[in-house]
């Protein structure tokens, strides 16, 4: 059976909102109390379609099938969440490579270790009209970029474009706090700002609403799975049977975008004052841009959640162009790779052809 609950609280002086969850039957037959417990957390403080790869192991019994009961709920954001993680209230959790890499270089022993690589892709972009003339990054010398606030981190990732574009991020373009949604659009539409550079979920729940874009995005990876080191050394089978469970969430998500929105809406309920088409037609836009981020179900030359050093330097070398790192952490301490195999011998055939029917 999987739970979703929430929690609250002051967690090492960081105070912060949970999100709110139902509780539901898991539709097999297992009994929740012989399997292990797992809690598996988002960093998002609302639960979207694009975090369908987490939470359909609960509706559609793939955490149960994997033999571990999980627990899924949500933080107020990655840097929320790795204190869930570190202080052991929680044992997973779905959050930023650079969160993780800033946290290690304050505090080595942090007991937190990532496990998975989930989005291969940069969540961070910037957008503009697709109707209008910016054809290129370095269209936008001289333009107002919308940002949902100053302390955004978008930023980091919207200087280093900007940079790579031949423009200098502190001269070059304005950044206009823009929030999000509809208060981010309506500021576009204005004429306020130029172009946004919010998230790769935004920007498409945004374009759903027929304000189609053009994306400019920086080749990186972006967020992880990691476990409280701890519950890891203890529970290995238990780590890698919930991540195969996100498995054949990916894949189920990506061969049924439809159904996955009706688990969606049956979780959460359906976006209010859209008709259901038009609800149908914004959750599997956002589903679709987002699994661009994903591994995809037909590369075989990569495996599910695989990671090496290359992908940890090329944040840090990020991190460190941005003046947000002094010196790289050692990867050891960031990262294992060591259930990949375990993950792997998932088997997917029941999930697709049950996504296909």
């Amino acid at each position: 059976m999987v739970k979703f609950n929430n929690k609250s609280g002051l967690v090492a002086g960081l105070v912060f909102m949970m999100g709110m969850f139902g509780a539901f039957e898991a539709r097999t037959g297992a009994s929740a109390q012989s399997l292990p417990t797992v809690q598996l957390y988002s960093s998002a403080s609302i639960i979207e379609i694009d975090q369908a790869a987490l939470f359909l192991g609960g509706p559609l019994g793939f955490f149960e099938e994997e033999g571990v009961n999980v627990q899924f709920g949500s933080a107020a954001g990655s840097a929320a969440t790795l204190q869930l993680l570190a202080s052991g209230q929680i044992e997973m959790g779905h959050i930023g490579m650079d969160v993780l890499i800033l946290a290690k270089a304050t505090n080595p022993d942090l007991p937190v270790t990532a496990v998975y690589l989930h989005y291969r892709g940069n969540i961070y972009e910037i957008v503009v009209p697709e109707a209008g003339d910016i054809m290129e990054v370095k269209d936008l010398d001289g333009k107002n970029i919308g940002v949902a606030n100053l302390a955004s981190g978008a930023i980091p990732s919207l200087r280093a474009t900007l940079s790579e574009a031949g423009l200098n991020p502190n001269t070059s373009v304005g950044l206009i706090p823009v929030g999000i949604g509809a208060q981010a659009l309506a500021t576009l539409n204005a004429g306020r700002v130029d172009a946004l550079a919010l998230f790769r979920a935004q920007h498409a729940a945004i374009e759903a609403s027929g304000s189609p874009f053009r994306y400019f995005t920086r080749e990186a990876p972006s967020t992880v799975i990691a476990v409280n080191t701890a519950f890891l050394e203890r529970n290995p089978e238990a780590v890698a049977s919930v991540l195969r469970g996100v498995v054949k969430g990916s894949v189920f998500a990506t061969l049924n975008p439809e159904q996955t929105v009706r688990e969606h809406w049956g979780l959460y309920g359906r976006p209010q004052g859209l008709t259901e088409e038009e609800a149908m037609n914004r959750s599997k836009h956002i589903l679709s841009r987002t699994v661009e981020l994903w591994k995809e179900i037909d590369d075989d030359s990569v495996r599910w959640g695989e990671m090496s050093d290359a992908e940890w330097d090329t944040m840090q070398e990020f991190l460190i162009s941005q003046n947000l790192l002094s010196q790289k952490v050692p990867s050891e301490g960031l990262f294992t790779a060591g259930l990949i195999d375990d993950v792997n011998a998932v088997d997917l055939s029941d999930v697709t052809e049950r996504a296909r029917r």
